[in-house]
């Protein structure tokens, strides 16, 4: 019996990078790129591994209610886009049309919350983002409520390779929100033993003014679509200003922005950030640890981001063999989940 009496959707986007069609739009917009543009590889590589995101979906939370498949029209030869469960959405369906071609993949998620028929609670998801290991509906809402884990971090917004689009969100957020007065207001969410040593992080700079960062854990995010409604009305110019950047910018906001609004809002449960979740960045190094926690389950989720690495095709090859190793049989194709491979 559920324990819940909401809908819970998830949210994966997808781009097809090989397809000839795809290849030659992208050259054509890309043409008068700026330096602030971000055109690397690896933001649009398929790893070849999404219908194994399918399979942990339907093996280990198959309580979902609906999955929101994003792509700008393309579609794997494999998916049954008329299946019950998935809403097959292209970018033409929610996305303005003079916004379009889009490449960069923040429109994609700012705009989210206008998909057609999405939930009041979902979760988005990249599709590097597995999951390996069963999951109830309280691994990402309790109470209603999104599980997150508000924890603020000085070093966050200058030792990634999106600091610019950390510390846009943080302009959002500061001038939005006291960090003193927001935490004062939800003091137990934001001081929680949950977090650990992340407490103590609160505690010591917890009556700063403004936020100098968060702590994010770039995994399968639960929101709110009000949530993020509110943000947009109060964030209106700076998210419709990147909305309008066909590629990355680092002049963007991204999704963070409703992630951190969330948390000042105080509409979370609090949780511990790390708990039943991995994240790898895939190396030549770490390939057989990787492969065995897939096989061994060793966490709900694990997140496998891309890097330049020498050997694409043969590490995809091991990760393959190691979700074969767990989820061995094809996705159904007319009783539960959209797919059959």
């Amino acid at each position: 019996m559920k324990n819940y009496d909401y809908k819970i959707d998830f949210i994966i986007p997808w781009v097809n990078s090989s397809d000839p069609n795809w290849i030659e739009s992208f050259n054509k917009y890309s043409q008068n790129k700026s330096e602030k543009i971000d055109l690397s590889e690896i933001r649009y590589r398929d790893n070849g591994l999404l219908k194994y995101w399918f399979r942990g979906v339907e093996n280990f939370a198959p309580w979902v209610n609906k999955i929101h498949f994003i792509t700008n029209g393309q579609k794997p030869e494999w998916l049954n886009i008329n299946h019950e469960k998935l809403h097959f959405v292209k970018h033409s369906d929610y996305i303005p049309n003079e916004l379009l071609p889009v490449f960069s993949s923040h429109p994609i998620e700012l705009y989210m919350h206008k998909i057609e028929g999405l939930s009041e609670h979902f979760v988005y998801f990249n599709d590097d983002f597995f999951l390996t290991n069963h999951v109830k509906p309280n691994y990402f809402f309790k109470k209603g409520l999104p599980c997150d884990s508000a924890i603020v971090d000085i070093k966050t917004g200058f030792n990634l390779p999106m600091t610019g689009i950390v510390l846009n969100n943080l302009e959002q957020i500061n001038s939005n929100f006291s960090m003193k007065k927001v935490m004062q207001k939800n003091f137990f969410k934001w001081i929680n033993l949950s977090y650990k040593k992340g407490c103590i992080k609160n505690i010591s700079l917890m009556f700063w003014k403004n936020f100098p960062g968060f702590i994010n854990t770039h995994s399968a995010q639960p929101y709110l679509k009000s949530n993020i409604i509110d943000c947009w009305d109060f964030c209106y110019e700076k998210i419709n200003e990147t909305v309008k950047n066909r590629f990355r910018n680092y002049n963007d906001v991204n999704q963070w922005l409703f992630k951190h609004w969330a948390l000042c809002k105080g509409h979370f449960t609090p949780v511990n950030p790390y708990k039943d979740k991995k994240n790898y960045d895939l190396r030549d190094t770490n390939i057989e640890q990787i492969a065995s926690d897939i096989k061994n389950q060793t966490y709900k989720e694990i997140i496998i981001n891309d890097s330049e690495v020498q050997n694409f095709e043969s590490l995809m090859n091991i990760l393959k063999e190691s979700f074969d190793y767990i989820l061995p049989k094809k996705s159904s194709s007319g009783t539960h989940f959209p797919i059959n491979i």
